[in-house]
């Protein structure tokens, strides 16, 4: 009898799993086909309107956006503005590990809370399941409102795998920071050694800091079913500087989701160069087709992957399946090797710039609820493409020699692996 219902179990769960992974990988697959978009290089102001409209964002100007490249410069801007904040923080993450570093946003959020500040959280539950719940206990007693993300619970199983992957503060209504970085001791240092890891953020000053707070609190009331818009989290916003930027919001749906048009539309838009940098990176095959257009039409296309210091190997191992057609088509694909790479970057004709958590793969594209900045800044692309060409330095370029060479069980795994890669 036991084994009858153990058996049982097992096939509804294979079906299950069969089920979701399928209906994942329709959904990523779907064609985003562009009829006509307006060039970066001939009219970049166009293209913002057309990716604000594709991704049902505004385009907001007077901005002025800060870069911020690993933990050594991420960390304490993060910090400090938790320490600087009078009246509310907010704040989204997928990770909130253990180590010194938790420990020390701890202390900040704590502290923040202690002096009158409000502070709200929302940690995921799938990305921050190693947090300490010793930290949690500290930060909730000294006031911090903390919630998670869809806990997994029985009637509300189909939901678990929707996860948000946004990282978001947002201070005071006033300042905000997002970007690809987590709260644990990987993203600490310079990307100097393979345990610390290489990353990008930015600072947000300007009216479009409305946008990041909306995400947060899309957040918070999936989280809580509270709506926090006084007008202290939303104040009167003045121009900040002269960066044009829109704020792409996304959620699971089924269909095309915003994270997945904006990125189709910026491939579409390039005209002579087309950079990405993206620590998971597995194309759906319509997207596949789009990057071997965009070269065949003339584009510099580059992408930097992780390389052997990936974090998760099952996504390099899947990610291998699309290279072949890519390098086919004239695709340049380069691993970096100096440690774990986890930029989540796409430049496009020098001109706009995409920085935020979207991944190019099925779970940001479908599944995950999603944030990224996108402006229209030419010095911000040039600083963001001088990073990439150093990251290049110390990355390696990917060969048809090096798919030739992988033992026949990697091929194998690597079909598997990108059949499930919604799941991974």
């Amino acid at each position: 009898m036991i084994l009858t219902v153990a058996v049982t179990l097992i096939v509804i769960a294979a079906i299950a799993f069969v089920y979701v992974t399928a209906s994942v990988n329709a959904e990523a697959d779907r064609e985003a086909a562009i009829v006509s978009v307006p060039k970066v290089r001939t009219d970049a102001e166009a293209f913002m309107r057309a990716l604000g409209g594709s991704a049902s964002a505004d385009v907001i100007d007077g901005n002025r956006i800060t870069v911020l490249q690993n933990g050594i410069e991420i960390f304490p801007a993060l910090l400090d503005a938790i320490a600087s904040a009078r009246h509310s923080v907010h704040f989204s993450t997928f990770i909130y590990s253990f180590g010194q570093i938790p420990i020390q946003f701890a202390d900040a959020f704590s502290a923040a809370a202690t002096r009158g500040v409000e502070v709200r959280m929302v940690f995921d539950k799938s990305g921050s399941k190693r947090v300490s719940p010793e930290l949690m206990a500290r930060m909730r007693k000294a006031g911090c409102k903390i919630k998670w993300f869809r806990p997994i619970q029985w009637y509300s199983w189909a939901k678990y795998n929707h996860r948000t992957h946004r990282k978001l503060l947002i201070i005071d209504g006033t300042v905000a920071f997002t970007g690809g970085v987590g709260i644990a001791d990987e993203w600490n240092g310079n990307a100097d050694s393979p345990t610390h890891w290489r990353d990008t953020h930015v600072r947000v000053l300007g009216p479009a800091v409305a946008s990041i707070q909306a995400a947060f609190v899309d957040n918070w009331n999936e989280a809580t079913g509270e709506l926090p818009i006084d007008g202290q989290y939303f104040p009167r916003l003045d121009a900040a500087g002269e960066t044009s930027m829109c704020g792409i919001q996304s959620n699971p749906v089924f269909g095309a989701s915003a994270a997945q048009r904006s990125m189709a539309i910026l491939i579409a838009g390039a005209t002579e160069r087309l950079w990405i940098a993206n620590a998971y990176f597995i194309p759906p095959k319509p997207f596949v087709r789009a990057l071997r257009k965009a070269k065949a039409r003339g584009v510099d296309v580059k992408i930097l992957l992780p390389g052997r210091y990936h974090d998760q190997p099952a996504v390099r191992c899947a990610s291998r399946r699309t290279w072949r057609p890519l390098l086919d088509g004239g695709v340049e694909l380069y691993e970096y090797e100096a440690t774990m790479m986890h930029c989540k970057i796409v430049i496009v004709d020098s001109s706009v710039t995409s920085i935020g958590s979207i991944n190019f793969d099925p779970r940001s594209f479908a599944l995950n609820a999603e944030f990224g900045v996108v402006a229209l800044d030419r010095a911000l692309a040039k600083q963001i493409e001088d990073a990439f060409v150093e990251d290049l330095r110390s990355s390696r370029r990917v060969t048809a020699g090096d798919l030739r060479r992988l033992p026949l069980y990697e091929r194998g795994l690597s079909f598997f692996y990108y059949w499930i890669r919604g799941q991974l």
